[in-house]
Parts: C-alpha cells; sequence; structure tokens
C-alpha cells in the first residue's frame, strides 16, 4: 500500500505554493480529506482541480481517487501513529527535551524510510551489485561520510569499490566508468549540483545509476536507474544532517546485506578472513 501521508509530506517543500497549500490541507485534515471530492478540496484550498490532481501525480498516484483510497487504508492501518508528533527543539529543553526529541526524530525517520523502501528495488540493486566490475561512490559533506561507510563494508566483502574525498577526482571516476561498473549516488536533496554533473557523466558512460536520497522529485531522483528512497524529519538544525545521515545509513545495511546473503556461505568464509582481531581477542572468534 502506497503511503499517501507520508509521501505528501516528504514532497511538500518541491511543490509549488498552491500546491504545498493543498499537501499540507490533506496532511493537516486526513479524516476530512478522504469525504472530499476533488472540487470540495479544491474550493477548501483555494485552488483548482487540476492542482489537486498535479499533486496526486507528482507524488505517485493517478488521481485524487487513488490517492484518497490510500489515506482510507492508510488512516485504518495506522491510525493516530500514521501522524508525525512534530516535537521542534526549543530553546527551553533540557537536556533530557533533546535525548528525547532528537532520537525520536531518528526513530521516525528510519520508520518513514522503511515505508518508502522498496523491495524489488533492493533486490535488483542487490543483483546488480553482484555483477558488476566495480562500485563507484559520490556524495559530499555528510553524505560523504556515508559513502565512506558503504566503501569499509564493501571491501569487507572483497568487492572492489572506489572512494574519492575531492569532488573532482570523483567525476574523473564518472568518465573513466564503463556500462560494466555500478554508481551509488548519496544525496538527501537531491539537487547536489556536482552529483548531477557526476550522474550526467556516469549516464553518457551508461553505466547504472543507484541514488539513495530522499522522496522527492528531483534531478538525481530523474537520473538515477534505481532510487533507495528515505525519509527524513529533519529538525531546525538541518544543516547538521542529522536524521538524514541515520536514514542514509540504514539502506546502507540493507543494500550491504542483500548484498552478501547471495553468496551467503562464501560471505561468512570472507567476514572470518577479513576480521581484524583486537587485543585479547581469539583468533578464532568470529566476526
Amino acid at each position: 500500500m502506497k503511503n499517501a501521508l507520508l509521501r505528501l509530506r516528504e514532497a511538500c517543500s518541491s511543490l509549488s505554493a498552491a500546491e504545498q497549500q493543498i499537501a499540507r490541507y490533506i496532511t493537516e485534515n486526513p479524516e476530512e480529506a478522504t469525504l472530499l471530492t476533488v472540487r470540495e478540496l479544491a474550493a477548501r484550498t483555494f485552488t483548482s482541480p487540476s492542482s489537486v490532481v498535479r499533486v496526486c501525480r507528482s507524488v505517485g498516484f493517478e488521481g485524487y481517487k487513488e490517492l484518497r483510497r490510500a489515506l482510507v487504508g492508510e488512516l485504518a492501518a495506522l491510525g493516530d501513529k500514521g501522524r508525525h508528533a512534530e516535537q521542534e527543539l526549543t530553546p527551553e529543553d533540557d537536556v533530557r527535551d533533546i535525548v528525547s526529541k532528537v532520537t525520536q526524530k531518528n526513530i521516525q525517520s528510519l520508520s518513514d524510510s522503511q515505508k518508502l523502501l522498496s523491495a524489488e528495488t533492493v533486490e535488483a540493486c542487490a543483483l546488480l551489485l553482484d555483477r558488476c566490475r566495480s562500485v563507484i561512490l559520490f556524495g559530499l559533506g555528510s553524505s560523504l561520510c556515508v559513502a565512506h561507510d558503504a566503501y569499509l563494508k564493501f571491501l569487507r566483502l572483497d568487492k572492489p569499490c572506489i572512494i574519492n574525498d575531492d569532488w573532482h577526482a570523483q567525476l574523473l571516476s564518472a568518465r573513466n566508468a564503463t556500462p560494466r561498473d555500478v554508481g551509488i549516488v548519496f544525496s538527501y536533496s537531491g539537487q547536489t549540483v556536482e552529483m548531477i554533473q557526476c550522474m550526467e557523466t556516469l549516464k553518457k558512460n551508461g553505466t547504472p545509476i543507484m541514488a539513495i536520497t530522499r522522496y522527492s522529485p528531483s534531478q538525481v531522483a530523474e537520473l538515477a536507474d534505481y532510487k533507495l528512497y528515505i525519509a527524513a524529519n529533519e529538525s531546525l538544525f538541518r544543516n547538521g544532517a542529522m536524521s538524514s545521515r541515520i536514514a542514509q545509513l540504514n539502506v546502507i545495511d540493507i543494500l550491504y546485506t542483500a548484498y552478501a546473503r547471495l553468496h551467503y556461505d562464501d560471505t561468512l568464509r570472507v567476514l572470518t578472513r577479513t576480521h581484524i582481531h583486537k587485543p585479547g581477542e581469539q583468533e578464532d572468534s568470529a566476526p
């Protein structure tokens, strides 16, 4: 079942002003929205029926009827759990409040991302990783930190990987890529200019591209062959890339595990061989 409320929340910032008004009305009044016709919803939001239809199509529905059916099912299945209890940080918050709010935002981000992630897409990506010659990783800022985590995981399994901290080096890697390689692009916003340039270069070379990005219309999502969507209920301190980083790391854990289980016995042998023993640890201990 498609998650109407979640998709509307995630895509809202990328919509026009009129379309944002529609998306906010539905997410703030979901029960009422299930009872309205497209014309009634347009009247309530001072927009047009065509704007309502555009919003529905931008989040993956054919029209308002399909979105409304999904909304009814979502409310029946989740009830109040389907709503976000927004808890922004305030100057009055003490450390206990910060611990609670930051943790809840990260939990919400992981839960929402699970609803957006397609199992079929993960399976296809795992098979592609298994067949490719090498994996080329792309990212900047906090997304580069996630790319480094992916690099270490695949390196542990002896999967050839390429990662560069310098963007110009990443672009050179894209120019040298072939259809036998795979590019994985990390961009929460989906609008990072440098990542878009790398993806356009990969496209010219016929290199398959996976993108780990937020669920929202973007150039990164448009250029990607495989979209691994994440949700992120970011706080006031968005520049710190908090819940978005956690969500991206979770996708890498999922992708890594899906890839590793394709050759289960071989994976266990490789993990044992590549395990780095710590002082005082037995040599035959499991990884």
